[in-house]
């Protein structure tokens, strides 16, 4: 039983191309369920976020078994396969649990070692758990992961002088606008990314802060941690001519804002420029909004020379970050290595319960045990017996499964059963 993930990332595909594999979350059981019907694939889960969608899975077959998953994402998002195989990677084995642990500890992030990847890797084990899609494996690759990413954001600094996406596209915006005292920002959503860039925004002094949310109770709450005031979503394109600055990260499946939207807008501010970022996967915000005179519009992909002189300040600490997960991926594979002599150990007790059942039958026959109670007692007395014999060399088989030395037979009795010279 292997781990094997097929996936693309910020590296490997533009937003357009990740736009159309991002899964939604409303589709999330019928795709497990499309994953799980090949029955030579054990485990799944699923990662998609704005800059990955991600399938892991646990097969014994993973070349057959990828390409199943292959064909449901190609049919799914009805995309041809040689353009998705142009730009998925494979990893399978060990690479793929050390994958993991980069991507969790965001090692792997268009930021590196942005925090919002962990909770969204946590929130993909939760859900390949809600599904039934979570077995032993994946259960205690998560248990590993966590443990791990722990270490790696505790004892180095890859999350030092914080830096995150939604940070970035505040820098952007200060760079170009210079002082954002005069500008009104709109941001259109209150999850965690908008969370962050309105923080940022208030922090860069900005003039004003609107915000949308199509739960308004959202709006409402984030606006007042920034002093900003909140709008119903059927309303905030009557928001748009005060905005310099759009800012957008929802989960719509389709554009929040589209062309048609600004043209009047822009008119009704005398083409005073717009600065859209876009900061959804998905996108939010209609590509042709850039065409219109005096309308900038920047995607997440834009952001990488934003965040490219992050990534050089954290490279130290990303070398000091690998040593943990190789360790913890040395770990996990112990424990891999360890689940071979299951069958061994439940073969085993099963031959000495069978034992056991035998000759309590034989003693009572023979001498005439019809009491319930006596024979409870009888048998109470065989298993002591039989789990005080089985303990030691049962922990000794778990303890050295994963070792790879090789014994003679004497060798490996004296160790197993713990005998001295």
């Amino acid at each position: 039983m292997q781990l094997a993930v097929v996936g693309l990332n910020h590296n490997t595909a533009p937003v357009e191309v990740r736009e159309t594999l991002a899964v939604a979350e409303a589709v999330l059981e019928e795709l497990y369920g499309d994953i799980l019907q090949n029955d030579r694939i054990y485990e799944a889960m699923v990662i998609s976020t704005c800059n990955r969608v991600e399938y892991y899975i646990v097969t014994d077959d993973f070349l057959c078994n990828v390409d199943s998953v292959l064909k449901i994402i190609a049919e799914q998002c009805k995309i041809d396969r040689s353009i998705l195989q142009k730009y998925t990677y494979i990893h399978c084995g060990e690479e793929s649990v050390r994958h993991i642990f980069r991507v969790a500890g965001g090692l792997d992030s268009l930021v590196m070692g942005e925090p919002q990847i962990f909770g969204q890797v946590k929130d993909a084990f939760e859900n390949s758990r809600k599904f039934g899609a979570a077995k032993t494996f994946i259960r205690k690759l998560e248990e590993f992961v966590i443990k791990t990413t722990k270490k790696v954001r505790t004892n180095t600094g890859i999350g030092d002088n914080p830096v995150s996406v939604s940070s970035a596209a505040v820098e952007l915006a200060s760079k170009i606008f210079g002082s954002l005292e005069d500008k009104h920002a709109l941001v259109v959503g209150a999850g965690e990314m908008c969370e962050i860039a309105c923080k940022h925004l208030r922090g860069a002094d900005i003039g004003g802060i609107t915000v949308t949310n199509r739960t308004f109770e959202k709006a409402e709450k984030l606006a007042a941690e920034v002093g900003g005031k909140a709008v119903p979503l059927d309303q905030f394109r009557e928001e748009l001519s005060h905005a310099d600055i759009v800012l957008s990260s929802t989960g719509a499946s389709g554009y929040m804002i589209e062309a048609a939207d600004i043209k009047p807008v822009m008119i009704k501010r005398k083409h005073k420029p717009m600065f859209f970022i876009d900061i959804a996967v998905p996108r939010d915000i209609d590509p042709a909004v850039a065409d219109i005179e005096n309308a900038y519009v920047y995607d997440i992909d834009d952001l990488k020379a934003v965040v490219e002189s992050n990534k050089k300040l954290r490279q130290k600490e990303a070398v000091k970050a690998m040593e943990y997960i190789e360790t913890g991926v040395a770990d996990f594979y112990r424990w891999v290595e360890s689940m071979k002599i299951v069958p061994v150990i439940k073969a085993l007790r099963e031959s000495f319960d069978e034992k056991r059942m035998l000759e309590l039958d034989r003693f009572c026959d023979k001498f005439k045990v019809a009491d319930a109670g006596e024979r409870r007692k009888l048998e109470y007395l065989l298993s002591a017996f039989m789990n005080k014999v089985l303990h030691t060399p049962l922990n000794n088989l778990k303890d050295l499964a994963p070792g790879k030395e090789r014994y003679s037979l004497d060798e490996a009795v004296k160790i197993i059963f713990d005998l001295k010279e």
